[in-house]
């Protein structure tokens, strides 16, 4: 009886904390851009800036497996389209030449072109109705640091959408817990856009999230879910690149080296 009464406390206690840790808030971030041409034409990320730091250097989505989107049939059926501003300008395709224009049945490859780029008038438009199981992969290694910002930040066009977000590992297995981004958590995003799917400008709302929100310490990529009670999501994604670049670590390279060559040569001097 003892032990009952010392054990159910603590399964309270983590369960409480696992349900906090799934609906967490998301945190706020201040979005750079540069706007050509109005809510309907280019949308440029320059940087975001969390805790007076500013982050310029970004891991995009290079890669798309959808598992599954409701299909489009004519008007406002389907899940998951690529969509953009009325002037703005086509994803270009990540690997060869052209572009995409968007699509109400997009490919795995529109899906990571429309994301994978820093223009925020690039996004997937969801249908209120639709539901979709998506995985998204990054151009690298996303990793947990001691810097204090966010690692994913999002942006929701009208601010009244939830979206369901889940770290993958390189190989696509779900690690670490899910986590529902809600509607109410947004931010303001401080522009609007106006896309080929709507008939107006909206505002965009933003969320950021950390990897301790996801139960991870580093991920390849995201599992992206809604279903119908989520109101059609309509975002763009982008990570804060936590990796070096094969230029960098070169660089870091030579700097040992150089050092162990120094030592060497006062050793050798000593002696």
């Amino acid at each position: 009886m003892k032990v009952k009464n010392l054990l159910v406390p603590a399964v309270l206690v983590v369960s409480s904390v696992l349900a906090m840790s799934a609906s967490a808030q998301a945190a706020t971030f201040t979005t750079q851009f540069t706007q050509n041409n109005g809510a309907k034409g280019d949308t440029w990320l320059n940087s975001v800036t969390q805790n007076g730091k500013t982050i310029s250097n970004f891991s995009l989505v290079n890669s798309a497996n959808i598992i599954s989107n409701d299909t489009w049939t004519h008007n406002n059926t389907g899940a998951a389209s690529t969509d953009k501003g009325d002037n703005a300008s086509n994803a270009i395709k990540l690997f060869g030449t052209g572009s995409y224009a968007t699509n109400e049945n997009p490919t795995n490859a529109e899906i990571a072109a429309y994301l994978g780029n820093k223009n925020l008038n690039n996004i997937i438009d969801t249908e209120d109705n639709g539901a979709f199981n998506i995985k998204i992969f990054f151009d690298s290694l996303i990793k947990a640091d001691d810097s204090g910002l966010d690692s994913l930040f999002f942006w929701e066009r009208g601010k009244n959408s939830d979206l369901r977000i889940r770290a993958l590992d390189a190989s696509g297995n779900t690690i670490g817990n899910a986590l529902k981004l809600l509607r109410g958590d947004q931010s303001d995003a401080g522009y609007q856009i106006n896309t080929k799917e709507i008939g107006g400008s909206q505002n965009v709302g933003s969320w950021g999230v950390s990897l301790a929100q996801l139960g991870v310490t580093q991920l390849s990529g995201l599992k992206l879910t809604a279903n119908d009670s989520f109101d059609g999501p309509d975002f763009k994604v982008v990570a804060r690149k936590t990796t070096p670049e094969p230029g960098a670590m070169m660089g870091l390279g030579a700097v040992a080296t150089l050092a162990f060559l120094r030592r060497r040569q006062q050793n050798q001097a000593a002696n």
